[in-house]
């Protein structure tokens, strides 16, 4: 086998921490020659390698002229990643390029130009690094959905999860990107998804979601396969450690993989039973990955070697890298035409009756969203609304039956599950989750509690007061909001359901003072903490003089969503209230958080009109007062 001289475009931290040392003693590789901006990096990485007989250039077109230079590594930001591989191709260099090669159809139109002009002699291999293609689990995963051990794939769920903090990036390219994680994180679950069940040819919706930068740190795509396989693919930035977890849903099967903690374990679940198959360095392979020696780099180094030398077929074409490129584009044009707004998940609400089964009615809200999207293994924040250490009449909080078949539910996906509440005026959370009963239901179901009062926060500003949002509520993973259906008498928010329960997520202790600024709290919460699955307790509901001396509303129901605003609207009209006349949703409509307008919301299950009961208001009414005394009563002597 030839050796093969490289020269290496762009000398970041991708080449730095994982393709220089991927090929680090092997004699097929040699480093000739180095191109970046940047002079002292150069410098101070062939010093660090010990690389011998290496030219430096700050303009990698002055590399390309080198006749001694074989192939190229192009390992720069992906803005620049056509035009240089044109170059290269001009130059008859091999070509060894970072995803996406391409991000758009333009892109692709100058490399398939170039690739024209050598169609007479033989043209320069081009290899799209997709590097996790490489990973053992993932190959092994591939062999056994070929052999038919799963059957027919029906669905993908993938979500990769990058530190930018640990990777030490030496440029930030990525939060200038239009598209943030969309470009960075993102390409490598749909390269993975693609192989497997070919091109996407549909995105279906899309929830981007920001929260500390102006720009998209976690986002979700549900899209649709050319073989009508359904995808949900997913990236983030997140302080926590990285991870890679996908999973093939088949007709008589699955298989579930972490790339990026576990490269060579493949869990296969069939018939019930559940098997880890380990394909080598069992207790190692994590170290090996945080030192930067992931074996997917190897691994697609030694195939590019063997494609130059003409000894193997490409394992990934050129078209594959073409594909990655449209999918980037269609996400891109979907998220530009729908702003920060899913356009068909973010906008759908299902509605339930709910009779003796509780579980069942929740499981069919869910499956008329489309399933419980939780990942597999990820971990799982749920916040009931626990404002009260009493739950009279059923009408105050969440009511625990409900709370035991969510965590039942959910538990189906993850083991990994915690349930929230904070601090406030009727005592400790302790307290409140004791009394009611919920504690019960919590240890019953075996998962565990925070108290976001005693949790790590950051501090935010609103208003002129700061307010404490608990990290675990910003770095979770998956967000379940369970409100009550409430009328509300605080600070005119008429309502307390998605919306006002985010105010019991805020770390502070004495949480009244906020009552001056409420709605501009509950907006700027409702904002920035990304909340996956809205499920509001609507079997008995409170009207009149809420959200705790109000009067029981028996309706039976369970209302389920993606966005906050959107089922406070619909759970508006059901309770006979005008959306447009609650201030909160007002606003939040005027800020592009949600839809109020029911007639372009997607209702699924029960029609409004059939449920719809007509709530007391909360005003000074006598019968409302009444009913606050006969509620207060109830409450502390037990009577009436």
């Amino acid at each position: 086998m030839n050796s093969i001289r490289v020269g290496v475009i762009g000398c970041g931290a991708v080449f730095e921490r994982y393709h220089l040392p991927a090929v680090k003693g092997n004699p097929s590789i040699k480093i000739r020659a180095l191109a970046d901006v940047n002079e002292k990096r150069m410098k101070r990485i062939v010093e660090k390698f010990g690389l011998e007989n290496v030219s430096t250039h700050v303009d990698y077109r002055q590399l390309l002229k080198d006749p001694d230079i074989d192939a190229v590594w192009i390992l720069t930001p992906p803005k620049l990643h056509a035009r240089m591989v044109a170059d290269a191709l001009k130059s008859e260099k091999h070509i060894f390029c970072e995803k996406p090669i391409v991000t758009c159809t333009e892109e692709i139109k100058i490399i398939k130009k170039t690739l024209k002009r050598n169609l007479e002699s033989k043209p320069p291999v081009l290899m799209p690094a997709h590097n996790f293609i490489f990973t053992p689990c993932f190959e092994k995963a591939l062999e056994y959905i070929r052999d038919g051990l799963i059957g027919e794939i029906k669905k993908i769920y993938g979500r990769a999860i990058s530190n930018l903090m640990f990777y030490k990036a030496v440029t930030d390219f990525r939060l200038q990107a239009k598209g943030g994680v969309i470009e960075d994180q993102l390409p490598h679950v749909i390269y993975l998804a693609q192989d497997l069940c070919g091109p996407i040819v549909k995105v279906k919706s899309i929830r981007p979601h920001s929260e500390k930068r102006a720009l998209i740190e976690d986002v979700d795509v549900e899209v649709e396969f050319q073989n009508g396989v359904k995808g949900l693919l997913s990236a983030a930035w997140s302080n926590s450690i990285p991870v890679f977890k996908f999973e093939v849903e088949g007709s008589s099967g699955r298989l579930l993989m972490d790339l990026l903690r576990a490269p060579f374990n493949l869990t296969l679940i069939k018939e019930g039973k559940r098997r880890v198959i380990h394909l080598g360095h069992r207790f190692t392979q994590y170290f090996n990955v945080l030192l930067g020696r992931h074996p997917s780099y190897k691994y697609e180094h030694l195939h590019f070697i063997n494609l130059v030398n003409g000894l193997v077929e490409p394992r990934i074409s050129v078209e594959q890298g073409f594909e990655l490129g449209r999918a980037l584009e269609s996400i891109m044009e979907f998220v530009e035409e729908g702003g920060s707004l899913l356009k068909s998940r973010r906008e759908l609400v299902s509605i339930v009756r709910v009779k003796d089964d509780i579980k069942r009615s929740v499981r069919k809200a869910i499956m008329l969203l489309g399933g419980l999207n939780v990942p597999k293994g990820a971990n799982v924040v749920i916040k009931p609304n626990v404002c009260f250490w009493k739950n009279t009449d059923g009408m105050i909080i969440t009511d625990p039956r409900l709370l035991k078949a969510v965590l039942e539910i959910v538990k189906e996906r993850t083991n990994s599950i915690l349930v929230v509440e904070s601090d406030n005026n009727s005592g400790t959370a302790e307290k409140r989750l004791k009394r009611s009963g919920v504690m019960d239901v919590i240890e019953e179901c075996k998962v565990d509690f925070l108290n976001l009062s005693r949790d790590e926060f950051e501090e935010h500003e609103v208003a002129g007061f700061k307010i404490r949002i608990p990290k675990t509520i910003l770095n979770a993973e998956y967000f379940i909001n369970m409100p009550k259906i409430k009328t509300c008498n605080v600070a005119n928010t008429v309502i307390s359901i998605a919306m006002k329960n985010m105010f019991g997520v805020l770390g502070n202790r004495k949480k009244m003072i906020f009552h001056k600024k409420l709605l501009d709290i509950l907006l700027y919460l409702n904002k920035i903490v990304r909340q996956d699955l809205i499920i509001v307790d609507g079997i008995i509901g409170m009207e009149g003089l809420g959200p705790v001396w109000g009067k029981p509303v028996n309706l039976g129901l369970i209302v389920s969503g993606f966005n906050p605003v959107v089922v406070d609207a619909v759970c508006c009209k059901i309770m006979d209230i005008n959306p447009y006349s609650v201030g909160l949703l007002w606003r939040a409509y005027k800020m592009k958080m949600g839809e109020i307008n029911v007639e372009r919301i997607e209702i699924l299950g029960e029609r409004i009109e059939n449920v719809k009961r007509r709530f007391s208001r909360p005003t000074l009414l006598a019968d409302n007062i009444v009913g606050a005394i006969r509620a207060t009563l109830k409450t502390y002597i037990g009577c009436i």
